[in-house]
Formats: C-alpha cells, structure tokens, sequence
C-alpha cells in the first residue's frame, strides 16, 4: 500500500466545518486541525482533487518535514535533512513564507532567509549554480509553520490562494471573496436547491460573485479547472498524467450539467457593478445566465419564478464602505423588501457583528459566525414568513 501524505488545508475561520463536510463528498475524511485549518491523510490524488475541486479552501498544502525548531540552527539542521532534489532543482526558483515564533526565532523575514539558506546550500550544483528567490512566481512555494517549538515544512500545491479562480475581470470596492461566498451558499443549501429548480436573488450583488459561485456550484463546474498555473506545476513530484486525468473527468462532468439553466438574479444601486458582474460572468462563460438589474434595495422586485428561493447578500458593513449609521436606511430597506415581497423565501445575510444586524427587523432563526478577512461577521439565516409580518423593532 502507497505511503500515505499528510495535507493541510488553510480556511477562514469559521468555515472548518464547512470544509470537512465539502471534503467528505471529495470521498474524503478529513479533520479539523485548529482554528482556520483541516488536514487529512491520503494519495497524491486526493491532494489534487482538493485542488481542483474545494470551493472553500484557500490552499492546499503539502507535509513534507516536521521537526525540533527551537532556534534558528535547528530550523536550518531541519530543512537541510528533507531531500530537496525530490522536489525541485539548482535552476529552480522558490518563496517561503514562515509564520509563527519560538525562543530562537521571532522574526518571520529571519525564518523564512533560515529556510532558504538551508535548500540552497544542499542543492547548489558544482558550477555554484543554486536556486533563486521569485517571490512573485516561484517554480516552488514553500510554507513554514513555527508552533510550539516544532516545525512544519509544506509544499503549497496551489500556488496562489484557492480563491482566485481563474475568471475574475473586475472586483467591487470591498469584494467578498469566491471560497467565503461558496461557504454562505453551502451553509445555505445552495447546491441542493439548485437541483429543486429554486431562484437565488441577490439584491446587492456587487461584482456578482455570489452568483458566479452559485453559478458553478448549480453547474457542476470545478472551481480550478479555469486556473492556468499551479504550485505543483514545476514540482518534480507533479504526476502530470494523473493531473490530466482528473481535469478530464471535472471536464466531463461540467459538460453534462451544461444544459442546466440555473434561476439567477442580481441587482445592484451601481451601473458599474453591473457592467463589473456582467463581465466577469462572460470571462467565467457565464454571461447568458444572469438575470441583473440596476436598481435600488427599495426598489427590488421578486423574480417571476414558480418556486420560492434564496436571498443570499453581503451588505457594506460600514468598516471599509461609509459610515455605519449612513447605512440604517439601507439595511431597514432590505429588512423591508424580504418581508413585503419575498414570503416563503429563506434569506441568509453576511453582515458586521455590530447594531446594523437589529436594523434589518427581522428576527434570524440563525447566526453563524464567519469572518470576512478580519471583520468577525455573522450569517444572519432569515426564514420569512409566508404571510406578511411585521417589523421587529430592535
């Protein structure tokens, strides 16, 4: 039996649940290793198929050493005993980035030029020939993470954070980003209402990222399959065959789900956040399938659908976007629009953890703590009625 390898996978906090149960129907069982983390045990393949297919990861990152690092010589001692021959060459570039401390090391830049010294030496040929740093775009990125006194040495398989997709023309001022946007909908239900034939309607849609995931989760299209550069890419462990064959197989199944027509609605107060979803949805091969309006909160209409659906939004919270009491009139005017025109719908609203939430006036069944970057915010989960209410007062 193959050894198995150990992988860890970076998240939001919050969304490590989340994660665990995406993996699980990856067929595979993983855990929760922190706050923010999820690691499991498994084959070079598994390790892809996270790559290509978890929406709500930022990185997939491989073990390869774990060891005393108290000071910086046993950090140096430790990376100089891992066989950096298996992974990369003296023409190689590389970056390392190094979080946490110990009693020898309380200097991140410090680990990080430990780290790299101690690969270079070993693998610095007999013409002096030895690899580079390219902080941009290394051939290899290695992750160093200092806890305890122990050292754990990764390589990051995904290069750049899972959240780019590959499909992103423009953002908004403040966008949410793609592997939180595919938590709220996972947390919503999303996929599973997708394939009920249920509308999601997101009134402040931004740069329509919420839709675009929801797009592909409806469409059963792998959120790394538009991605064009890896950081397994130019590893020498890269089983290139073994990659391609599961690109084929995210490719298959993405073509037997084309024919589904997904019920997505957007609007948005902006022209050019319209303009800005509707090009990044023609970038994603999208662009047929959103239904957007320019249009105020107070103004947004319910879809002509048969079933009920989501609302599923993300609000300026007022930490990045204006003031916060310059925001009360619009979140009474969201509260107003789920009560008045979308009975029987459920709505799930990403918002600050601050007063702003009793200004929506209606009572949450729910409230999921997330953290958008580092803004602790709550997923308000909002069941409305199928007869008119009243406004909570808070």
């Amino acid at each position: 039996m193959a050894t198995r390898l150990r992988f860890n996978l970076p998240a939001a906090l919050g969304t490590e649940d989340v994660l665990v149960d995406e993996l699980a129907e990856l067929g595979i069982e993983a855990r929760t290793s922190g706050r923010g983390a999820v690691s499991f045990l498994g084959q070079l393949e598994d390790g892809y198929r996270a790559c290509l297919w978890a929406r709500t990861a930022t990185r997939v990152l491989l073990e390869i050493g774990h060891f005393p690092a108290e000071t910086a010589d046993q950090l140096y001692q430790g990376v100089s005993k891992i066989r950096w021959k298996d992974h990369m060459g003296p023409e190689s570039s590389l970056a390392v980035t190094f979080a946490g401390s110990s009693q020898g090391i309380n200097n991140t830049q410090f680990g990080a030029r430990r780290t790299k010294d101690a690969v270079v030496d070993q693998l610095r040929s007999p013409s002096g020939q030895r690899p580079r740093v390219d902080l941009k775009n290394p051939d290899l990125r290695l992750n160093v993470h200092l806890r305890k006194g122990k050292a754990t040495v990764a390589i990051d398989l995904s290069g750049e954070s899972l959240h780019l997709r590959g499909t992103r023309a423009v953002g908004g001022p403040a966008p949410l980003k793609e592997t939180l946007a595919a938590t709220i909908l996972r947390i919503a239900e999303w996929p599973r209402l997708a394939k009920e034939g249920a509308p999601l309607l997101d009134p402040m849609c931004g740069s329509g990222t919420l839709l675009l995931e929801a797009a592909g989760y409806a469409l059963d299209i792998a959120p790394g399959l538009n991605r064009q550069r890896w950081g397994f890419s130019a590893w020498r462990g890269h089983n290139a065959a073994l990659w391609k064959s599961l690109c084929r197989e995210a490719s298959a199944r993405r073509d037997a789900a084309a024919s589904r027509k997904p019920l997505l609605f957007g609007s948005d107060k902006s022209a050019n956040q319209i303009q800005a979803s509707l090009r990044n949805a023609e970038r994603a091969g999208l662009g047929a399938l959103l239904h957007l309006q320019r249009c105020e909160v107070a103004e947004r209409g319910t879809p002509s659908t048969d079933l009920p659906g989501l609302v599923v939004t993300n609000p300026p919270y007022g930490a990045r976007i204006g003031d916060a009491q310059s925001l009360v009139p619009l979140y009474r005017n969201l509260g107003d629009m789920l009560r008045q025109r979308f009975l029987g719908w459920n709505a799930f609203v990403l918002v600050d953890k601050g007063p702003l939430i009793g200004k929506i006036g209606l009572k949450p069944k729910r409230r999921h703590v997330l953290f958008n970057g580092p803004i602790e915010c709550r997923l308000l989960e909002i069941p409305i009625s199928s007869k008119p209410v009243h406004r909570f007062t808070d």
